[in-house]
């Protein structure tokens, strides 16, 4: 889940109901056919992104998470397919945003430093072998893109965002996209513009199915102030999705 557009209170300190309504749609941020927002952040390699640099070589897939995004948790399979599929034709981004669920071992960020800590402590976690960029304080890209909390985009050769979804957790229709997205660029049918999806319920579920670990992680305020945003049904319904875990990872 998201919430705020400004820098003033981007950080916050923690989850609250009005972030869930934000974050079910995209309310702004570039959409398929604009240029896409400059992007130049460290990475946790050291060597630095800059989004420009791809241009005229390869497309690009952004990709929004946390440590504490249950959504990001659950997009990590369908990337690591398309990686591991297309990875050598397409450049695969994850730019680590504000803390989705602050909790007491991962709070809203108060230094550059501490982001960083996050963030090599999340891919040590749970690996991604693609590059891992880090927003700065004020969440300048974040921003620039629409501060969702698991967002996707997917930006062709000329600089152009040809699609976009708000979840990163819709690991077919992802892979449609960037098949897609691959043919235009043989072809030389740019910019490319695919269009947007707002698809909810499989990533949802799937989200679910990983919000007690990652809520359990960022510490048991996280949790509180979920169940308290979310109310005691869906809370109880993720419980049941957790359990389910293995069939809906299957089916993933």
């Amino acid at each position: 889940m998201g919430g705020d557009d400004g820098s003033e209170g981007y950080n916050y300190p923690a989850f609250e109901r009005r972030s869930i309504a934000r974050a079910m749609s995209f309310g702004g941020g570039p959409r398929p056919g604009d240029p896409a927002p400059p992007i130049e952040l460290p990475t946790l390699t050291g060597e630095g992104f800059r989004l420009a640099d791809c241009r005229g070589l390869r497309p690009v897939l952004l990709e929004l998470g946390s440590i504490t995004c249950p959504m990001a948790a659950a997009a990590r399979p369908g990337l690591l397919r398309l990686w591991r599929e297309h990875g050598d034709r397409i450049e695969m981004v994850t730019v680590y945003v504000r803390e989705a669920h602050p909790g007491e071992r991962y709070p809203r960020h108060e230094s550059f430093e501490q982001k960083l800590r996050h963030a090599r402590d999340w891919v040590e976690r749970e690996p991604r072998p693609w590059t891992v960029a880090v927003d700065d304080l004020a969440g300048t890209v974040h921003r620039a893109y629409r501060p969702l909390p698991n967002a996707v985009y997917l930006v062709d050769s000329t600089g152009h965002v040809a699609f976009r979804a708000l979840w990163a957790a819709a690991p077919r229709l992802l892979a449609r996209r960037v098949e897609e997205l691959l043919l235009r660029e043989a072809r030389g049918e740019l910019p490319a513009a695919l269009g947007e999806r707002a698809p909810r319920l499989g990533p949802l579920v799937r989200g679910a199915a990983e919000m007690e670990s990652t809520l359990a992680r960022a510490g048991s305020r996280a949790t509180a102030d979920a169940r308290r945003a979310m109310g005691p049904v869906p809370f109880a319904l993720q419980r049941l999705a957790r359990r389910l875990r293995p069939l809906i990872q299957r089916g993933t």
